[in-house]
């Protein structure tokens, strides 16, 4: 005979008796089968009736007193993190051999794995995914944790309220999981098509958008889409209308039902350049005499595949020209925290006051189409071989942060424990390389730095438009694939038009005195 003590319920109150909960102990326990209703480790035991089931948690081997401790403790958190049934209540049992085993009873719920089985209902289906996502989400935002993200983890009541039903939860990871879960279910369903992509994206952006606001979140999960596996072309022709649908606004009048439809080309995402040679440009800040300066010159070298690091537009005169001039090229091109500030209108306190007044004019010199298209950039690129981000690699928001001599070892910390080798980034103005071999580091500045020398590299290209090195020319880099080395370069441009058109139009004094000094 069982011997069943009560922990408590997550809402705080009574709502099993343990004369119930023994009764349905004394049933079979359940058979675990992948692709069912019921799945789980192992060592996971399932007691079930029509209404309820039980958990019991049989790895989980501890002494009376500790398994007490444990569970009040799990029950503390689940309260704090309220995603699980309000009904859910822990258990201290005793097995009829004297055993001490943890558990937990709950209400029957539907799985959402096994209703999206079905195509039958594609809008409930949609509405399921969201109340997952949304569950999952709000999570991460309050307490900077994530959940399993398998959906046999999720499941539904009569009432149509999600909840998660599995007992473990991890530390947040900037949604990185989460676009590997995206890129599941894209390979797991077949019955997903185009049309249910695409709205599947434009709501999942308003939904991102509402619980994380002002973090261009939906972008983040859009670049770390870029990095998942496909199995055909299908499936990556859905994985691409998912991307384009993250990266632009949803029109203002949704669909009226999810229908089978002659898909539109996907927007075009480019994949890493298959040239031996990639230009590195950034920070060209609405120069556009030095762009073209740069540009003219990768193309008298038949350099057609290169990334641009962020901040095409702010300081400058040219924002619109610089804009116009790369909407059409070939390069991978990331946003910066200037080009943030032009396309959300917000200058965050650690603008300078001479960088709101240009963000200021800057906004009224663009269309909404340019500054949309500004908006929708990704704020970072991430392939099998390299890193690109405007800022710093640790920074959460992609390009505010600096990597200099204060900063570049913690950076250098974080490439280490995550795995990444080499990190292209802008925003210092300084071309250089900070590399580590063997836990010592360096600040490689000669012309040509070989990188396979180093287990980790951060390479800034300088700035196309505003150098601050003390030279005044137009500063990029071109990284050679095949030797793995990277080559900085320096073109003199004339400046003077770009310094008579700030004074022309009145901008602060001080941008014009940074070309004339190159600092």
């Amino acid at each position: 005979m069982w011997t069943i003590e009560l922990i408590g319920s997550i809402d705080g109150q009574s709502h099993y008796s343990p004369k119930y909960v023994g009764e349905l102990l004394n049933a079979d326990p359940q058979a675990l089968a992948l692709g069912s209703d019921f799945v789980g480790r192992p060592c996971t035991q399932l007691y079930v009736n029509n209404t309820d089931v039980i958990k019991v948690r049989t790895e989980l081997a501890l002494p009376v007193d500790k398994a007490r401790a444990w569970l009040q403790q799990a029950l503390h958190n689940e309260q704090r993190l309220r995603v699980h049934h309000p009904y859910k209540t822990w258990l201290l049992l005793l097995t009829p051999s004297g055993e001490c085993q943890v558990g937990s009873i709950c209400p029957r719920l539907y799985p959402v794995n096994i209703a999206l089985k079905s195509a039958a209902d594609r809008r409930h289906n949609l509405d399921l995914l969201m109340a997952v996502f949304k569950l999952y989400l709000n999570l991460a935002k309050t307490t900077g944790h994530k959940l399993d993200e398998g959906l046999s983890n999720f499941a539904f009541s009569t009432e149509g309220d999600m909840y998660y039903l599995d007992d473990e939860y991890y530390g947040w990871d900037d949604f990185t999981a989460f676009a590997v879960m995206l890129g599941v279910y894209i390979r797991t369903y077949h019955w997903f098509d185009n049309a249910f992509i695409e709205e599947l994206g434009h709501k999942l952006q308003v939904l991102v958008e509402t619980i994380f606001p002002g973090t261009h979140s939906h972008l983040t999960i859009a670049a770390h889409l870029q990095t998942v596996f496909m199995p055909n072309a299908d499936k990556e022709y859905l994985l691409r209308t998912l991307i384009g649908s993250l990266r632009h606004h949803p029109p203002k009048t949704p669909p009226a039902a999810i229908v089978e439809t002659a898909p539109p080309a996907p927007k075009v995402v480019r994949r890493p350049a298959n040239g031996r040679f990639f230009a590195l440009l950034g920070d060209i800040h609405a120069n556009y005499p030095a762009l073209n300066c740069v540009l003219d010159y990768l193309a008298a070298e038949r350099i057609d595949q290169g990334i641009i690091l962020g901040d095409i537009v702010g300081y400058g005169p040219d924002p619109k020209e610089c804009i116009q001039r790369l909407q059409d090229s070939t390069f991978h091109i990331i946003k910066g925290n200037h080009d943030e500030g032009v396309a959300s209108g917000n200058t965050p306190s650690s603008f300078s006051s001479s960088s709101k007044a240009v963000i200021h004019w800057t906004i009224g010199q663009l269309s909404a189409d340019e500054r949309q298209w500004l908006s929708e950039l990704p704020p970072f690129i991430k392939q099998d071989d390299w890193y690109a981000v405007h800022g710093a690699p640790m920074d959460a928001d992609y390009f505010y942060a600096y990597v200099y001599i204060m900063t570049y070892q913690d950076n250098l910390d974080y490439m280490q424990q995550n795995g990444l080798a080499l990190c292209f980034h802008g925003h210092s103005h300084i071309p250089g390389v900070f590399a580590r071999n063997r836990h010592k580091d360096s600040h490689e500045t000669g012309q040509t730095v070989r990188l396979s020398t180093y287990q980790q590299a951060l390479v800034c290209p300088g700035s196309v438009g505003q150098p601050r090195n003390g030279r005044q020319e137009a500063q990029f880099a071109i990284y050679d694939k095949e030797q793995q080395q990277v080559t900085f370069i320096g073109l003199p441009y004339d400046n003077a038009p770009v310094i008579a058109k700030l004074r022309q139009f009145n901008l602060p004094e001080e941008l014009s005195l940074r070309l004339l000094n190159g600092r």
